[in-house]
């Protein structure tokens, strides 16, 4: 009983000083593919970036990624297949943009026209930042009968919120990390 309560007031306590996940997903008001988000990570701008472009970092950040191949990577172009678990692939094709501090890439291979982009902006508070992003899904040809826009919409809206998620506890266990 007392390891329970004593696990108890630990989980309340930590709880207390912890920030709420907050996690704003919204669909575009333009067009109907798009669905956004943005949340606030406890960051610097600038290191989250950095962090989310070594892309050798991304089976650490997203854990339904479990290995990270680029095999080619020319300034801010960069061809990568993320293999996730079960061996699925996704080949990417990045085009990133520095001075806006985000990242762009978009699928090359598969039966959807699939492309993200995420921004990293400096936060309300110092050592904050602003995440903003947007995820394009849509579905053409035969494949279109079979999903409908409202599953291709709670997919869309699924992906950013996990993924969104992810960036919050990648970069929380990096500030628990740092001395």
């Amino acid at each position: 009983m007392r390891t329970i309560l004593t696990l108890a007031l630990v989980l309340v306590a930590s709880a207390a000083h912890a920030s709420p996940l907050e996690i704003r997903v919204f669909e575009s008001q333009n067009d109907d593919q798009i669905t956004q988000a943005e949340t606030t990570i406890a960051v610097d701008a600038e290191q989250a970036y950095q962090a989310v472009t070594d892309y050798a970092r991304w089976s650490a950040i997203f854990p339904d990624i479990h290995q990270v191949v680029v095999s080619n990577q020319q300034g801010v172009d960069a061809r990568v297949t993320l293999v996730h678990a079960g061996g699925h692939r996704d080949n990417v094709h990045f085009h990133n943009q520095p001075a806006a501090r985000m990242v762009w890439f978009e699928d090359t291979g598969g039966r959807a026209e699939v492309w993200a982009e995420i921004v990293f902006q400096p936060g309300d508070q110092p050592g904050t930042t602003r995440v903003r992003a947007r995820i394009y899904a849509d579905v053409h040809g035969v494949a279109s009968v079979f999903v409908s826009d409202a599953r291709l919409r709670g997919m869309r809206q699924e992906r950013i919120r996990h993924d969104l998620a992810s960036l919050h506890t990648y970069f929380a266990r990096q500030l628990t990390a740092t001395p």
